[in-house]
């Protein structure tokens, strides 16, 4: 089972203009002392990202991740407005995703992907963080109801990530409901609406279900 390349785009590209646009660049906020340490790691890891030093940004991630979970930080509950944990999560299923399809060495040439080529472990590890992404923004969604465009942009990209690990997982009703939350989230989602034109899946009443619920907040 083979697809176009164009999902290079939706991945790679994707997570390009995520850094771009992300909230924990040490140029976007001032942070609460107890996350400097984690802040710092995060931004170098995005920096690292940039660079396309993969090896060396999964590294850091890891270690931002770590500092989050520190009992005595506590980013992963979610309870206040420090939102980088979803942010770190993701970007880390965004690594494993891209192994997973074109190898550590992203070899975007290939003319397609083959089903049987992909990192069986690498896909399991893109799903793990991604689903930890989701669950986090929505914990922390239930303490910070007031802030629903960030929240719905955010979680709007892991799900539609998600859609593509899930996809590649042969998991195609799975995928297709990731992709519907993603529009519901932030009908403006370019990943999940090619996603779906891909699969030759009209997109627009997704979009319209994402545009009332948009009035909604």
């Amino acid at each position: 089972m083979n697809f176009k390349p164009i999902f290079v785009l939706i991945v790679i590209i994707s997570l390009i203009l995520q850094l771009r646009n992300c909230d924990y660049g040490a140029e976007h906020q001032d942070v609460d002392p107890k996350y400097k340490n984690a802040h710092l790691t995060a931004v170098s890891a995005q920096n690292l990202l940039k660079e396309k030093k993969y090896d060396e940004a999964l590294k850091y991630y890891e270690l931002a991740r770590g500092e989050m979970e520190h009992p005595n930080v506590g980013a992963n509950k979610g309870e206040d407005v420090y939102i980088n944990y979803g942010f770190v999560m993701n970007d880390l299923g965004v690594i494993h995703l891209s192994w997973a399809l074109y190898g550590k060495d992203m070899n975007t040439e290939r003319s397609h992907i083959n089903m049987a080529s992909i990192d069986k472990e690498e896909l399991a590890k893109a799903r793990q963080s991604l689903e930890a992404a989701i669950d986090f923004y929505q914990r922390w969604y239930s303490h910070n109801p007031k802030d629903y465009e960030r929240y719905s942009k955010a979680i709007s990209e892991s799900y539609a990530n998600y859609g593509i690990a899930l996809k590649y997982s042969d998991e195609m009703d799975k995928a297709l409901e990731a992709f519907r939350l993603s529009l519901l989230r932030n009908p403006e989602n370019g990943n999940a609406d090619r996603s779906l034109k891909m699969l030759d899946i009209n997109p627009q009443p997704y979009i319209d279900a994402g545009k009332a619920e948009q009035e909604k907040h």
